[in-house]
């Protein structure tokens, strides 16, 4: 009997930490570069699902140039800027936190990217999985 529980705790365990290794590093930590979809997958997933892409170079109240992706389809959004350093991510989030007060159900600054999404559908079908974070976020519902 001692033996089944201990096969079965072990089962348990193994499955718990084989979740978590698809979005963190070796050390347990949220890897954002796992978390936030790539940008060719993130454009292909939401065109297929209907979403408008532009892209941007800019955003407004900054002077640094971006790679920035907003989708749109309706009253769904995603405003996502890929590639910055760590200090341009500060300075672009909170340049989104002014662009996007109250009206998200996602604002993040997850490692070197920033992101506003409107909903959890979008959300998803992005190809995110997880709203695990390195930096700050902010969730609504």
């Amino acid at each position: 009997m001692k033996r089944l529980i201990a096969v079965i705790v072990s089962a348990f365990l193994l499955l718990s930490f084989a979740g978590c290794g698809a979005s963190t590093n070796t050390n347990g930590v949220p890897d954002p570069d796992k978390i936030v979809p790539k940008r060719g997958v993130l454009v292909e997933n939401l065109e297929n699902s209907g979403y408008e892409i532009t892209e941007h170079t800019s955003v407004e109240g900054s002077d640094l140039a971006i790679d920035r992706i907003v989708a749109q389809k309706g009253d769904k959004c995603i405003d996502i800027v890929y590639g910055l350093s760590s200090d341009d991510a500060k300075v672009i989030f909170e340049l989104y936190c002014g662009l996007y007060p109250d009206d998200y159900y996602i604002l993040a600054q997850n490692g070197n990217y920033v992101y506003c999404v409107s909903d959890k559908t979008t959300f998803r079908k992005a190809g995110f999985t997880t709203t695990a974070n390195v930096g700050e976020q902010y969730i609504n519902g």
